[in-house]
């Protein structure tokens, strides 16, 4: 890797560069991700992208309904926010089944280049995720990319969640720390 990341908390400061990752996604299900506010979220980021930045921030302490406690990170490489990266920090029905512990979004631009495996070592190294230990990390079967970044990171397969329909089952990964 050529180049370094870092992970940092939103901040306002980051609009520009924020604003054009989620303009490169174009697919509504990424956009979601990107933003991770929820599908009923309704949010003016060109009018109030303070307000959603200090949202992210107060979740980690007072979280939204259906949501738990999480803290989230955008990854930086210089100037330019290149990922997204949550650990949740406890688990609800849901999240139990197909979330998990930890998410994460590369922006397209910055796929394929190893964003996501350092997103989620650095992650793994955070105190919460220590205090955790055990974390339950999931992705769609079709996601190949997703999948060798959990086991790169340590991810033990453990089981597949039938989502129903023609939606992709759901991998399920654990990554225990400390043993």
């Amino acid at each position: 890797m050529d180049f370094k990341i870092i992970l940092c908390r939103p901040s306002s400061s980051d609009k520009r560069s924020f604003l054009a990752g989620l303009h490169e996604l174009g697919v509504k299900s990424e956009e979601e991700s990107w933003l991770y506010m929820g599908k009923s979220a309704h949010v003016n980021l060109e009018q109030d992208f303070s307000a959603y930045v200090s949202a992210l921030l107060e979740r980690e302490n007072n979280p939204p309904e259906g949501f738990v406690r999480d803290t989230v990170f955008w990854a930086k490489s210089g100037d330019e926010v290149i990922g997204r990266v949550s650990i949740r920090h406890e688990l609800n029905d849901f999240l139990r089944q197909v979330g998990g512990h930890i998410g994460y979004i590369v922006r397209p631009s910055w796929r394929g280049k190893g964003v996501a495996t350092e997103m989620l070592r650095q992650c793994l190294q955070t105190p919460k995720a220590k205090e955790i230990r055990n974390l339950l990390l999931t992705c769609d079967e079709t996601n190949i990319a997703s999948e060798r970044t959990i086991v790169k990171n340590g991810g033990i397969f453990e089981s597949s969640v039938d989502m129903g329909g023609d939606k992709p089952k759901k991998k399920r990964f654990w990554i225990r720390l400390g043993e």
